[in-house]
């Protein structure tokens, strides 16, 4: 079968692998569906601070399971579904807790183990969700994004009710803000450098666009959110600036939520985050409640997935969908790899 390898910054080679089989507890999954992430950009640069080369990217991905390993009893040959591609050792402290999605050993699929770049892929069936019947494919190779969103907008006691502003518009930003909307929140804004994406974001429902570039963002916070602001800050962008520009604008006492990936080290001010009494939180991943929450969202149209498509490629074609993104920075959010 053909599977693609990253194997240095900006470098994909293509070659001929055996097929994998299903051992005890695993299934065998036909890709039908992958999406390129902001991480597998990272990595495609070399840039990714936990991702090494080389690596078969690929974790966000649907397709049809191929075969049934033993021991597995709730999912058949023909099963349309998606899987959450970590990778956890239910022993840990975190695991037993049920925070395994930042397991001490964590390994994430198309991260640390072997992705969806290839036409077959097995993998353990306690990682496997079924689609519903009316998803496409597509979609159900958008669902770990979102359910990135839905997790980020939770890690600081959830939204409901809420002024949420996300910073970056963005994939993971466009479906944090989304996830805000559809968990509850009074009122979400979303800021960018790049006008297509926030008319995007607008298309998608959510109630305040801001350039940063052309607009004064505390003026927009105080005309739209009051004198109090923000409840919440999501900061989705992964850059110096924007850590600092969600300390500098932050209420004294409110949260900020960390969803970017940084690629450098980064500096922060502590002395504000001291003075203003801030929570800075991490988020990563998710759950499998998320992953729940999320396909129900998006079946009852509360999450909006398909405008956020942008280009179509074969399998193959993948350093050509690569390439794509990079000559469409300002236009492209989400590329797909499909059979």
């Amino acid at each position: 079968m053909l599977q693609m390898t990253l194997v240095s910054a900006e470098s994909i080679t293509s070659g001929e692998v055996s097929v994998p089989s299903a051992g005890a507890g695993q299934v065998v999954v036909k890709i039908a569906s992958s999406g390129i992430c902001g991480s597998d950009i990272h990595a495609y640069y070399n840039k990714h601070p936990f991702i090494s080369l080389p690596i078969v990217t690929g974790h966000e991905f649907s397709g049809t399971i191929a075969e049934v390993g033993e021991g597995v009893t709730d999912l058949t040959v023909g099963d349309r579904v998606t899987v959450m591609p970590q990778v956890y050792c239910e022993e840990c402290i975190n695991c037993k807790s049920g925070r395994y999605n930042i397991c001490t050993t964590l390994k994430v699929i198309g991260c640390q183990t072997p992705g969806a770049s290839q036409e077959l892929l097995a993998v353990d069936a306690k990682l496997v969700l079924k689609l519903p019947d009316d998803m496409s494919f597509d979609v159900g190779a958008m669902l770990e994004p979102i359910a990135v969103g839905v997790h980020a907008c939770r890690r600081a006691g959830g939204v409901q009710n809420k002024k949420v502003l996300v910073l970056g518009a963005g994939t993971i930003g466009n479906f944090a803000a989304q996830a805000a909307k559809a968990l509850g929140a009074e009122s979400v804004m979303i800021t960018d450098m790049i006008n297509p994406r926030l008319e995007l974001a607008k298309k998608c429902g959510i109630d305040h666009t801001v350039n940063i570039a052309e607009q004064d963002l505390p003026a927009e916070i105080l005309k739209n959110f009051g004198e109090d602001g923000a409840d919440l800050i999501i900061e989705c962008v992964g850059l110096q600036s924007a850590i600092d520009q969600a300390i500098n604008i932050g209420r004294k006492g409110s949260d900020i939520v960390v969803a970017g990936v940084y690629g450098d080290h980064t500096t922060v001010n502590m002395g504000l985050v001291q003075d203003k009494e801030l929570n800075l939180i991490g988020t990563l991943m998710y759950t499998k409640q998320d992953w729940l929450d999320t396909i129900r969202f998006v079946t009852e149209k509360n999450i909006v997935p398909e405008p956020l498509i942008s280009a179509r490629y074969p399998l193959a074609e993948l350093a050509k969908a690569y390439k794509h993104i990079e000559e469409n920075k300002d236009t492209v959010l989400k590329v797909l790899i499909v059979s």
